[in-house]
């Protein structure tokens, strides 16, 4: 897409070296850029002249970038906006879009992403998404939930089949009922059932109902899950362990939306939307022979694949937090913050039940903590054994019995992680940053303040390497000594 000079942003960000050097980029890349400062003097702006587009933070210390868009559409100007924020929730992206936002750009990012963005979304006016309503529950900060988050607003608008995909815990189901929420069937029911729970012959009865005298027990009439589900949507979980004859009566549904109860002799319409999901592999499982492969394809009308949370651990921080105050709420207690060992030996863990699996480690320990921080020693025992590497001990972190210097080794630990991020991704320090739950410029800061990437541990720092300081009777410190 070539530039001229026509093209205008209008940048909203309330922070001055950001808004330079934003300013800077952008003008480098061929925009004309007008800079303001807040809400009012965006307002302002957009009421004298014409923009192509608009940049605009989410939070603004005069209000923000929500309360533009609202105003924007009151004052029906339909100028593309971009979305610049740290933090996106399915609601704030659900909300943005449907006051006219064309995308959401996950803070820290880079100059090239940013411009790339603008250039590929200011051409066309963005997609229509369903009201905001109630808070969801998809939490995430990291790029690969923000797209999914952005998904979900499209999704839901297009009454059709959709399939879930990902291992167990990463939250379809979660996913699912978001769909419905912003979805035009939000007024109708979310019938949900487990595909791999119930025998063949009662999920047939479950999922399409049956006449009286249909079988024996069947001593009345009755409607199946597709029948409740009437206006609204059918979550088929597990859909990968639907018996093949279950299959083909699934796969006329979809195709002929009508059905017929188990005995009955006429066919009745169905009125309602199929989300289905699966932890398998189901195009392979319909290559193998094991799935009906044109049942595949008419589940696989649109697809949102759910990372596990093993990849995306910028979100684990986030997620532990939100998980903390909700539980705190529920039993009653004060807030609880995680201890920093507490954090390194999750961002450890392989979490091999995903979201679901910190989620009830949440509870857990805010139900056995009496106050305070959550401590290591409120975990399972065996989950802090952090991988075996060359030369590493497997045990399990503890005090050492002469005790350690706790500060010492915790800026130690601080140090070995913010090398192992680096190594982890090639070098760069952004996606460094993002896998460790924090920005550019926070893990610039932390790496300056522990010497550079020359004075950080490559081994990981176990307390008995911290040998604990003495304490004088003035309750001084100094280095103990050997006798």
């Amino acid at each position: 897409m070539s530039l001229t000079s026509t093209q205008r942003i209008l940048l909203v960000e309330d922070e001055p070296g950001l808004r330079e050097v934003l300013t800077l980029a952008l003008e480098g890349a061929g925009f004309r850029c007008e800079a303001v400062a807040g809400l009012k003097d965006a307002r302002q702006a957009l009421g004298e002249a014409a923009f192509d587009g608009v940049l605009s933070d989410l939070k603004l210390k005069d209000g923000s970038g929500i309360e533009l868009l609202g105003w924007m559409k009151e004052q029906a100007l339909e100028t593309p906006v971009v979305i610049m924020t740290a933090y996106a929730t399915t609601e704030t992206t659900v909300e943005a879009l449907n006051l006219g936002a064309v995308d959401f750009i996950t803070k820290p990012f880079r100059h090239e992403d940013l411009i790339a963005t603008l250039q590929g979304l200011l051409a066309a006016a963005g997609p229509e998404a369903p009201p905001p309503q109630d808070l969801g529950e998809l939490v995430g900060v990291g790029p690969v939930m923000r797209k999914i988050n952005a998904l979900i607003g499209k999704v839901s608008r297009a009454d059709t089949t959709v399939l879930l995909t990902g291992e167990s815990g990463t939250g379809k189901e979660v996913v699912a009922r978001l769909i419905h929420r912003y979805s035009d069937r939000a007024r109708g029911p979310f019938v949900a059932v487990n595909c791999g729970a119930l025998p063949e012959a009662l999920l047939e009865s479950e999922l399409f109902g049956f006449e009286k005298g249909a079988f024996t027990g069947a001593s009345a009439t009755k409607r199946g899950l597709f029948e409740e589900a009437g206006g609204g949507i059918l979550f088929l979980d597990e859909i990968g362990e639907m018996p093949p004859a279950l299959q083909v009566k699934l796969l006329r549904v979809l195709q002929e939306r009508r059905l017929r109860r188990l005995g009955a002799t006429d066919e009745r319409p169905v009125d309602v939307r199929v989300i289905a999901a699966t932890n398998r592999d189901l195009r392979a499982r319909a290559e193998a022979g094991a799935f009906r492969e044109d049942l595949y394809y008419r589940l696989n009308i649109l697809q949102i694949e759910m990372p596990p949370l093993r990849e995306r651990l910028e979100d684990l921080p986030v997620l532990a937090e939100h998980f903390l105050r909700r539980f705190c709420r529920k039993l009653g207690k004060p807030p609880m913050p995680l201890h920093p060992e507490t954090m390194a030996v999750l961002a450890a863990h392989r979490f091999p039940g995903n979201v679901r699996e910190l989620e009830n480690l949440m509870e857990r320990c805010v139900a056995l903590n009496p106050g305070g921080p959550i401590t290591r020693d409120l975990l399972p025992e065996g989950l802090g054994a952090l991988p075996v590497e060359a030369g590493e001990r497997s045990a399990p972190l503890g005090i050492p019995p002469e005790g350690f210097d706790l500060e010492a080794w915790l800026t130690a630990l601080k140090g070995y992680f913010l090398r192992r991020a680096l190594e982890d991704v090639g070098g760069v320090k952004t996606k460094a940053g993002r896998r460790l739950g924090m920005g550019f410029r926070a893990y610039r800061y932390w790496l300056a303040e522990l010497g550079g990437l020359d004075a950080l541990p490559g081994a990981f720092p176990w307390p008995a390497e911290f040998p604990p300081q003495a304490v004088d009777e003035g309750g001084g410190t100094e280095p103990s000594r050997d006798p």
